[in-house]
């Protein structure tokens, strides 16, 4: 016996789509300019974190990934909707970055993404080109060229960045904020990232105390904050998302430390 799955008309399911909004908070989440007092790249492990959220009955999994290979670091993360607005299409989301250390700062080399919804899908590649402080890139196939400052970062890029300086504890007060110009497709935004409460929380890991940044800018309503474990080297445990008086709630569901790369050249 085949069963076949109901037609949903699209004007009904429009205020299910906007779980698909659920994925734009991967995109900025947090940043933070980069630190000349960076003296180690590889102060946070590899490791690969999974995540979830749930609205409306569906749920979004996440996954985010960090490498180290030589002095570059690689940053990746993919998540997907399933549950009811399967029926609609495809919710996907991918980015990755490819950063170096130059000159005791951490600068982004390359930028990717690819987000897909059943209206549309984008690509979007990027390069920087420091000498000349320019981000070039393509979007859909579309070239673009953008004038940028030094220390400009992606999503993924400042997501590591705030990490290490949490590690580092350059970040330890409420008074510590920053502005930063973050890299979206073809254009700067510059926001703002607060120190906020220590809070304790439940976690497939166990009980754990986090430390909250959260982000703020003048032209948006909407809300983000991440919450940074330092027993887990400050890996995110927890981001939350708020728009037009929703929030999403996006949860660690598994850490996974990467063993050490053996490098086989070295006598």
């Amino acid at each position: 016996m085949i069963f076949q799955l109901p037609e949903v008309p699209l004007s009904r399911a429009m205020p299910l789509l906007r779980f698909g909004t659920v994925l734009g908070f991967l995109l900025a989440l947090v940043a933070l300019p980069a630190s000349a007092a960076e003296n180690n790249t590889h102060s946070i492990p590899p490791y690969t974190a999974s995540y979830e959220a749930t609205a409306l009955g569906n749920t979004l999994k996440a996954r985010i990934t960090l490498n180290h290979e030589d002095v570059q670091t690689r940053m990746a993360m993919d998540a997907h909707v399933s549950g009811f607005l399967r029926l609609l299409g495809r919710f996907e989301l991918s980015r990755e970055a490819l950063m170096n250390r130059q000159n005791g700062e951490l600068q982004l080399a390359r930028s990717r993404s690819q987000q897909i919804t059943p209206r549309r899908e984008r690509k979007v590649e990027t390069r920087l080109d420091r000498d000349r402080g320019l981000a070039i890139g393509t979007i859909d196939n579309e070239h673009f060229q953008l004038e940028v400052p030094d220390q400009t970062l992606d999503f993924l890029g400042s997501l590591y960045l705030i990490m290490q300086r949490l590690e580092r504890s350059e970040l330890t007060r409420a008074d510590n904020r920053s502005t930063v110009q973050v890299l979206e497709r073809d254009r700067l935004r510059e926001y703002r990232f607060e120190y906020g409460e220590r809070e304790t929380m439940d976690s497939p890991i166990g009980r754990l105390e986090t430390v909250r940044i959260d982000r703020r800018t003048d032209d948006s309503d909407v809300a983000l904050s991440a919450w940074f474990a330092p027993e887990l080297h400050h890996v995110p445990v927890r981001f939350d998302y708020e728009a037009d008086g929703r929030v999403f709630e996006l949860n660690l569901t598994q850490l996974e430390w990467h063993d050490p790369i053996i490098d086989l050249t070295d006598e």
